[in-house]
């Protein structure tokens, strides 16, 4: 697979999953090693417990022979061979792993002996041990008279044919030596004694005496196999040592393939993910300077789209500005008086060439909004003079329809700061609107100031009545049933102005907007009941509502509507006001909603 050369960030869960990695390599030796060593640890303490075992056999088999000091005690008595075998009788429930003991006299030669176990010769009356040289019976008979101590001989064959040691124990009563009292004991015996005291003892168990090996039990590993060996020093009669070795193939071994094999399967399953992580990183960088990239393009294009759109309706401004210019010298007879059949085309082409300046001046303030070049020059404005100057342009044409055209809005309302050609142009706009979706009935233009809340009010959704109080409400009700919202939209509510907002009504009577349209409608082209196409002077451009609600937002406010189908509908304009000192009334003009009527203007 290609992998691009362009550095590529890793993402968190690479991170992760690295790290994972990481932590799972280290754990898995660290249980590898602690189970290794926890098996060592166990071998360990087996060959300590077995050194223990064979230094408690040789030192009880060791006192009993010293037990046989006894008979030696009254200087005025002979030992009798009647003497001897009672006292090696009482002794065998103890150290009943003798072969053979036997006692000497101060010479060395051989006087009462006893054998256990199978027959097997008995040694020779009178035998001078210090003249054998088997199992270096005579060195170690020299060292016990020097030493005052007993010996121990290292591992040899004995007089029957069975391996083992012979434990040789000097008898002296005060500084008087009386002889030696001697016994043989197999290796199989001391084994044998581990075996018994550690039944689950498991490998296999050597002892040795410097390299010479005393005894070893028969091997259960097989040569390839791996083990763990362990050793414990143990002293022997004599002030030698022995070794006790044991090697046992580790209980560790058996799991040990599962424990790697698990763990490396987990490793593995890691890596492939950690591999396709980064592979994911890297197709998601790709991706994203792709969008990137079709980011800036479209920027680019929507940029030139905006400037090819400015640009195309600058240009197009002269010449219909020049069109209207002189069919508007046509009708006035600069040219001539026209002539019956000529003033209904010059009418079309004054209305067509009015449409199409309307179009154009739609398409220019969009292209200057999604440019962000539309300046706002804000001032401060009377709002009722400034409603009844932008009524009065409309005036006409609603009288024209046949409609009622009733105004509401009291001179005591405080003065506004804002711009007064975007706010005159969404007058305009929904009084266009209005006029135009209005077969019958009429249109009224309403004000309501909505203070701001006291600050110990609260302003949760329960108490919602107390934040907004209306005031200077107009005396003549608006003709639409459908009443404004009575509070801001929630986008702007939380801005909170410090001197609450104008709430702008502009309500009518016409056929409604369905609840699944309300927010359609303030798309850029979207109608409701555009008509046929063939009539796009009566239709409309479908901008009037979006350019509105821009520039409402763009005034710090925003356009909200309330409408049911065929009651009519309400488009209501809020204004944020500062706090600026309201104007008072003009001398002998009362306010609207203090008892004068509102102004109405009927047709028909």
């Amino acid at each position: 697979m290609y992998l691009s050369t362009r550095a590529v960030r890793l993402r968190a869960s690479s991170i992760a999953l690295s790290l994972a990695l990481i932590f799972a390599l280290a754990g898995l030796y660290a249980v590898d090693r602690s189970l290794s060593t926890s098996n060592r640890a166990q071998v360990q303490v087996e060959a300590a417990e077995s050194a223990a075992l064979v230094g408690g056999f040789l030192a009880v088999h060791t006192e009993a022979l010293q037990s046989i000091r006894g008979l030696y005690l009254d200087t005025t008595r002979v030992v009798h061979g009647e003497q001897f075998e009672s006292l090696v009788s009482s002794m065998t429930q103890y150290a009943n792993s003798f072969r053979r003991i036997w006692i000497t006299d101060t010479a060395g030669r051989v006087r009462e002996q006893h054998l256990f176990g199978p027959a097997s010769p008995p040694l020779a009356e009178g035998l001078d041990i210090d003249t054998i040289s088997a199992l270096g019976v005579g060195r170690l008979a020299a060292a016990a008279r020097a030493t005052h101590r007993g010996q121990v001989t290292t591992a040899g064959s004995m007089v029957t044919g069975e391996r083992g040691v012979l434990m040789l124990e000097p008898i002296y009563v005060g500084n008087s030596f009386r002889g030696f009292a001697g016994g043989s004991v197999t290796t199989d015996a001391i084994l044998s004694s581990v075996s018994q005291a550690r039944p689950r003892v498991r490998g296999q168990l050597v002892i040795l005496a410097n390299d010479d090996t005393i005894g070893a039990t028969p091997r259960l590993l097989s040569r390839s196999a791996s083990a763990d060996t362990a050793s414990s020093t143990l002293p022997v009669p004599g002030g030698g040592e022995w070794r006790v070795v044991v090697m046992r193939r580790s209980s560790y071994a058996n799991v040990r393939p599962l424990v790697w094999g698990i763990g490396l399967a987990t490793l593995g399953a890691l890596i492939v993910m950690l591999l396709h992580e980064r592979r994911q990183g890297i197709r998601l960088s790709e991706r994203s300077a792709e969008l990137e990239r079709l980011s800036a393009e479209l920027l680019r294009a929507n940029r030139s789209k905006s400037e090819f759109l400015a640009n195309v309706s600058h240009e197009l401004r002269t010449p219909l500005n020049a069109i209207v210019g002189f069919v508007e010298l046509l009708r006035d007879g600069v040219y001539g008086e026209l002539a019956q059949r000529q003033i209904s085309p010059v009418e079309r082409i004054a209305s067509s060439a009015g449409h199409l300046r309307l179009l154009v001046d739609q398409i220019l303030d969009l292209a200057k909004m999604a440019a962000g070049r539309l300046e706002v020059h804000r001032e401060s404005i009377d709002l009722r003079a400034f409603v009844l100057t932008v009524a009065s342009e409309v005036e006409p044409l609603i009288a024209e329809r046949g409609l009622d055209f009733q105004i509401a809005v009291s001179a005591t309302l405080p003065r506004v700061r804002t711009d007064p050609m975007h706010l005159r142009q969404i007058l305009m706009n929904l009084l266009s609107n209005a006029t135009k979706f209005t077969p019958s009935g009429g249109i009224t233009i309403r004000a309501r100031h909505l203070e701001p809340p006291p600050p110990n009010v609260s302003h949760g959704a329960v108490t919602r009545p107390l934040i907004y109080v209306a005031s200077q409400l107009a005396a003549a009700p608006p003709p639409a049933p459908a009443p404004a919202p009575f509070g801001p939209p929630a986008n702007i509510e939380g801005s909170r102005p410090p001197g609450g907002w104008i709430a702008l009504d502009v309500s009518d009577s016409g056929i409604g907007i369905a609840p699944n349209e309300r927010e359609r409608i303030f798309g850029e082209f979207e109608q409701v009941n555009a008509g046929p196409r063939g009539d796009s002077i009566h239709r409309g451009t479908g901008l009037g509502l979006a350019i509105s609600r821009r520039l409402a937002r763009l005034l710090g406010g925003d356009i909200s509507i309330e409408s049911e189908l065929g009651h009519g509908a309400t488009f209501t304009v809020w204004i944020p006001v500062e706090h600026e000192p309201a104007r008072a009334a003009p001398q002998g003009d009362a306010p609207a909603d203090a008892g004068s009527p509102a102004r109405t203007t009927s047709a028909g």
